[in-house]
Parts: structure tokens; sequence; C-alpha cells
């Protein structure tokens, strides 16, 4: 359901006037009533304000993930990994049987990171795996005496699994298992897979409107691993930077977006420019480009929308080893134009992140509400275009 009507049935099941919202959430009556009608997308900073209005997560303004993709319904894929979270040994839900050989683990691991970053099909292509993943992990840990390398395995597949779930919008799913990877990154004692297991974690508090918390922990692990600096690799710095952009983001949402803004000029900056473009580390995917990607984000949501425009003119996502961090791009500087009211450049950009991964828009309830607006609102001579786009995406029978 779009976000605008979401809004309207939480505000009158709360029993609350347009006016009361509006006054409280710090809008006009008007700009409410467009949200609502579904003409006008409101910024995340206003998004948050309305959600505490009407005492609901942000989350839940956005809506849940369609239920159909193109094969199976998606609550059945979430069932199976729901399954998978609760194969626990000592109550006898373990599968019986010899368990997998953990080299090749490691491969199915290393196989569904690569589909979930370069594959046009990554949700069905790993929502696909990700169950068996999950529940042969655990039964590894167990077979091998509880070694640091399955143990490093569980947490890579925990860590993969929040990126799934959060991405699709089962938010709670996401705390589970990002506190699963964080436990079992802890019995490795290895630094740098703790960071990117921190780094995780962060991630999911953000997505599960956590902000002060997300910028606690990604500031207290990038403090750790800023002592092993002077002599630091490339992965070093990476999970380092990554870490700082987490931090920048929560300072932007717990309203200190000028911390965010010395982060990101700083040190994260110095980072960036230590590790290069292109690189993959611990799956973070930090670089100068990932850098730019958040300087926007956080220009937007501070509500600073002429100058996250600039900044995303700046930012060439084409050399990002990551189908879903180019999409998410494309879509955040649609939502951009749509601030702008420039119907034609968000249509635009949308058919480039379908090009890239058309998926997303089955998942993502941001980008089809993006496509709903366009289609109230089309102009005559691309209208028809835009509802043949809709179609596509299955908005419209």
């Amino acid at each position: 359901m779009p976000t605008g009507q979401l809004l309207r049935l939480y505000r009158i099941d709360r029993k609350k006037s347009a006016v009361s919202v509006a006054t409280h959430a710090g809008i006009t009556v008007r700009y409410l009533e467009m949200i609502e009608a579904g003409t006008k997308t409101p910024s995340l900073p206003v998004l948050r304000k309305l959600a505490k209005v009407l005492g609901v997560r942000t989350s839940a303004l956005i809506g849940e993930a369609p239920s159909e993709d193109h094969e199976e319904p998606v609550n059945s894929r979430l069932a199976e990994i729901e399954r998978a979270l609760i194969t626990y040994r000592s109550i006898g839900l373990t599968e019986q049987g010899t368990p997998p050989d953990l080299p090749a683990l490691t491969k199915r691991v290393n196989a569904a990171w690569q589909s979930w970053f370069t594959s046009p099909t990554r949700y069905s292509d790993v929502l696909q795996v990700l169950p068996s993943l999950i529940v042969d992990a655990e039964r590894v840990i167990q077979a091998t005496g509880r070694s640091p390398e399955a143990f490093r395995q569980a947490s890579e597949v925990y860590q993969l699994a929040r990126s799934v779930v959060i991405t699709i919008g089962q938010v709670d799913l996401g705390g589970v298992v990002s506190d699963r990877a964080m436990r079992y990154a802890e019995e490795t004692d290895d630094p740098l897979l703790i960071a990117a297991a921190t780094w995780n974690l962060a991630h999911a508090l953000l997505a599960d409107d956590k902000p002060s918390g997300a910028l606690d922990l990604a500031m207290k692990g990038s403090e750790v691993l800023e002592k092993s600096l002077p002599n630091g690799t490339p992965e070093h710095f990476s999970l380092y930077g990554g870490l700082l952009l987490v931090a920048a983001i929560a300072a932007g949402r717990t309203g200190d977006p000028w911390r965010g803004r010395e982060l990101l000029r700083g040190s994260v900056r110095k980072a960036a420019q230590r590790v290069g473009s292109g690189k993959d580390f611990y799956h973070m995917i930090f670089g100068p480009e990932n850098l730019g990607i958040h300087v926007v984000n956080l220009e937007y949501e501070a509500g600073e929308i002429s100058a996250a425009l600039r900044f995303a003119n700046e930012v060439d996502t084409t050399s990002i080893p990551c189908l879903g961090r180019q999409v998410a791009h494309l879509s955040q500087v649609a939502r951009i134009y749509e601030r702008k009211n420039n119907d034609t450049a968000v249509f635009v950009h949308l058919k480039m992140a379908e090009r890239l991964c058309s998926e997303d828009f089955l998942y993502k309830g941001t980008m089809r509400n993006m496509v709903t607006t366009l289609v109230k609102r089309a102009k005559p001579s691309y209208a028809s275009e835009v509802r043949e786009f809709a179609e596509r995406i299955g908005l419209l029978n």
C-alpha cells in the first residue's frame, strides 16, 4: 500500500484530524492532504515526524513487500527462513544425517554473496538458498567441534541474511540475524570479522529506527579499529571507513547532520582514498563512490535537496561491484528529483534501476510508491509509457 494511504489509515485509526497531525508534525494541512492523496512524497525527516505523531515506526509508513513475486508467495520463502532460525540443537530441531562439509559450505556461502551483489535476479537466487545455508551453518559448527572457521562461515551467512531480510522489509528478523552474526564473529577473535559484524548490526539498528544505538555502536567499533590504522591494510581502512559511514548517517538521523558531515569530509574521505575504487572487503563495498552515495543520503535526509542533487551528479556508480548499491543510489536520486517535482527525471532514473535489477521493484515499497505517484500525475505526453512501466513491475493489472 502506498505511503499516503498507510498514513491516512493510521491517522483515522488513531482518531486524529488532519489539522492535528499536520500541526504536530510541523507541516501544512495542504501538504499532508497531498501526501495522503499520493501527489507528494514526504522527505524522510517529515516521514519520521509523522510516524512519531501517529505512534508508529517509520517503516510502517513505507509499506511491506508485495505478497507475490514472479514464482511463488514471498511469505512462504520468509517462512522457510523463520523455520531455519529455530533449528536449535538442544531441543532436537536440528536436521539429522551427515552434516555438510565445511569447505563445501564455504563455497556455497561465497556463491550466495556473489549472487546477492551481481545477479539481476538476486532476490530469487538468494531467498532460495538462504534457509539451507542457515541450517547447514549451524550443523557445521557442531560437527567441527565449534571451530573458528565454522563460526566465521556462520557469521557470514547471518550477515548475508541481514542484508536480504531488511531489504525486503523484515526489520525484526534483521535484528535477530544481525545479533547472531555478531555473536559468532566474536567466537573467532578476528578483529576484522568482528568489525564487519558490528557494521552489520549497526545497519540493523538504523533500519529499526534506532539511530542513537547505531551511532554509539559504529563509533565504538571504529575506535577499536583506529588503534591498528598506523600499520593498517586496505581491509582495515575499509572497515574503519564503513563503520564511520554508518555513524554519519546515524548522526544525521539523531538531528545532528553537521557531525555526520564532519565525519564524511574528514576521516571517511581519508579512509576511502586509502582503499580506492571497486574494492570489496568483507562485503562492505567501501570506497570513494560509496562515500559519495552517503554524502547524497545525508543531505537528502537533512532536507538539503539542492545540495543532495549537486552531490548526486558527481557520483559514478559504474565501478561499484554491487548491483544493489547502484540501484539504491538511482532510487535515491529519483526521490530527490521527486522532491523537486521533476517527474521526467524520476522516470528516467527508475527505468535505469529497472534495467539493472527489476526485482527491486517487487520488494522495495519506496520505489513502488514513486511509480504509483508517477501514474497519477504523469503528463499526457508520456503517461502511457509510465502505465506500461507500472504494469511491467506488477503495479497495474
